[in-house]
């Protein structure tokens, strides 16, 4: 979408960011496109997609779709990972 984004996946982004703390989403503004870091154990793992929405789905897939009901997902991945906010932090 070149750098705006339907109201409802920024909606969708927000409830995920609630549900997932630990997971650090970014929009790169350079190139455009969106990039997840999902925390692990051993280091981290990178997700990239030029639609906001194609990477929800993606994360979706990787850790169990949105509750239906409006309940709470599964804790975060790696709960007991070091706390990062650069993903460049974590590359090997």
């Amino acid at each position: 979408m070149n750098g705006l984004e339907w109201p409802g996946q920024l909606i969708r982004l927000d409830r995920f960011r609630a549900q997932y703390p630990g997971v650090v989403i970014k929009r790169d503004d350079g190139f455009g496109y969106w990039q997840a870091w999902l925390p692990v154990s051993n280091g981290g793992t990178v997700v990239t997609r030029y639609e906001l929405k194609d990477l929800l789905d993606k994360l979706d897939e990787l850790l169990g779709p949105e509750p239906s009901d409006g309940g709470v997902r599964p804790a975060s991945p790696a709960r007991d990972a070091a706390p990062g906010t650069d993903h460049q932090e974590h590359r090997r």
